[in-house]
């Protein structure tokens, strides 16, 4: 089996289960040779009532990388971007995946900003703008309802009235590619929709909702669905075992009784994510199969 060399660019929380803590490991047992650019480093994450946290930006440092990365002839298959906090942490978002990304590659983004029916604390439309530039370029993006809402400009009073196959439908036409919108639920479920802009193909699925707030689920469920289609899975295919996954892993978390805003207990389902990438032919797989 293939394997594609894939490049996470994201902050690392040094105590928590989230973002490049979570992304590593995830791309890493669904057979992708992981390459990191932290863009910060943490003694924890910024919300869930921690306080006087460290905080050492690492933009000097990844400037020096990447320089030695291009004098290596460095060159990735596919680029995670999640987190970046701040307009210009965009923009060299963006001159990296023009620069690092391979013709054919995957660009995945994440782009944190929002939650709940508002922005983050310090995010300002011009972060939106930005963000909407850098989603134009990305092979799939995986914003929740409250982002996918900031990024389209549609109006709400309240995000559970938005109409999820239109809000999908405007995403796409942003990169007009892929897009999945997580956060998706009824009176007693919570999922994730997924859009192939190419196809039109929609989709939709579901997992029992679990009621609390489980830090680094979206990190997670960005990660395996990278992952994923980084391996040939379809879109569509790859949300469906994010979905199931991410909810054995709440599940398994709530019973657990640890503290969750330290990050959810990711690590003892991976089998499940193993088992669905070598159990199942690829989309590519099977398609050169029929070509052969």
């Amino acid at each position: 089996m293939y394997q594609p060399r894939v490049l996470v660019i994201q902050d690392i929380s040094a105590s928590c289960r989230i973002s490049m803590n979570v992304a590593q490991p995830i791309l890493s047992v669904l057979n992708n040779e992981v390459n990191v650019l932290p863009t910060a480093l943490l003694s924890t994450h910024t919300t869930s009532g921690f306080e006087d946290y460290t905080y050492l930006d690492l933009t000097e440092e990844s400037d020096k990388i990447l320089e030695h990365w291009q004098e290596l002839g460095r060159t990735f298959d596919g680029v995670l971007v999640g987190y970046m906090g701040s307009v210009e942490q965009i923009r060299r978002s963006r001159a990296i995946v023009d620069t690092f990304l391979n013709e054919d590659g995957l660009f995945v983004l994440d782009p944190v900003m929002a939650d709940l029916g508002e922005l983050y604390d310090g995010f300002t439309e011009e972060y939106v703008d930005e963000m909407c530039r850098l989603s134009a370029r990305a092979d799939i993006i995986i914003p929740n309802i409250t982002e996918a809402a900031f990024l389209t400009r549609t109006e709400f009073e309240s995000i559970d009235d938005i109409d999820i196959s239109k809000l999908i439908h405007d995403m796409a036409s942003i990169n007009q590619k892929h897009v999945i919108i997580t956060g998706v639920k009824t009176e007693d479920q919570m999922g994730a929709a997924s859009f192939n802009y190419s196809n039109e193909g929609f989709d939709v699925k579901y997992a029992p909702f679990i009621a609390g707030h489980f830090e680094g689920t979206g990190d997670l469920f960005t990660s395996v669905v990278a992952g994923l289609m980084l391996q040939g899975k379809s879109v569509h295919r790859a949300m469906e075992i994010a979905v199931i996954y991410v909810n054995k892993v709440i599940k398994r978390t709530n019973a657990s009784n640890k503290e969750i805003r330290y990050g959810v207990q990711f690590e003892t389902d991976i089998p499940y994510l193993i088992g669905q990438l070598y159990n199942e032919q690829s989309d590519k797989e099977i398609i050169n199969m029929l070509n052969a």
